[in-house]
């Protein structure tokens, strides 16, 4: 009597496609209102100086929020550079990723509607810091779990380092423009340009940590 050859994991191919196509359509739905607010300016004969004079912070949030997103993407393409063969782990901590990536189109909007607000901040960084979680944790599972790579090249810890410091500098980011909201708000996020020097000194740690012992 022959027995059935166990089910082999899935690809990982599949999932790529499906998140680069959310991250894709999260980057085009930034735009929308920006595209409703040049309509509604040029109906009213406004020059091109007042639109950029009068709506400057919509520009910038719309420039923020596609640079995350962009950079979220190429951190999760890079990740699954790695991944070959799926585990229930990493659908799980990928369907996260995708939720956050299609909540911060809505945050945008929602920082480009209303004033500065306790609530407000933590909407938009709580989406950043939902996706930025859910990428250190991918990162974890595949570091911890070579075989996923399938022979190819595993994940490292200096990805693991670099996933976990963008974490928590988008967690103090989100912390400080919360409670500061009325001077700070979203200037808060700033903070995120940390997370290189900060990766950078821990790396320096590591490097000399074998030459002092």
């Amino acid at each position: 009597m022959t027995h059935p050859e166990p089910a082999s994991p899935p690809s990982a191919e599949r999932l790529v496609f499906f998140t680069d196509a959310i991250a894709a359509i999260a980057l085009t739905l930034l735009i929308l209102p920006l595209l409703e607010t040049v309509t509604g300016e040029g109906e009213s004969d406004a020059t091109f100086e007042q639109l950029i004079h009068g709506h400057i912070g919509e520009f910038g949030a719309f420039v923020l929020s596609f640079a995350v997103i962009f950079r979220l993407w190429w951190s999760h393409h890079k990740m699954f550079q790695h991944v070959e063969k799926l585990r229930p782990a990493v659908v799980r901590a990928n369907v996260v990723w995708a939720f956050a990536i299609v909540v911060l189109p809505i945050s945008t909007a929602v920082i480009i509607t209303f004033p500065p607000s306790a609530g407000s901040v933590a909407l938009y960084g709580g989406s950043l810091v939902l996706a930025s979680g859910a990428m250190s944790a991918l990162s974890l599972i595949v570091y911890r779990h070579p075989e996923l790579s399938d022979g190819h090249r595993p994940g490292t810890r200096e990805e693991v380092l670099a996933t976990l410091t963008i974490f928590c500098v988008q967690l103090l980011s989100t912390a400080v423009g919360v409670v500061f909201y009325e001077r700070v708000n979203y200037w808060a996020f700033l903070l995120m340009f940390l997370s290189g020097p900060l990766e950078r000194l821990v790396k320096a740690r590591w490097d000399k940590a074998p030459a002092a012992r």
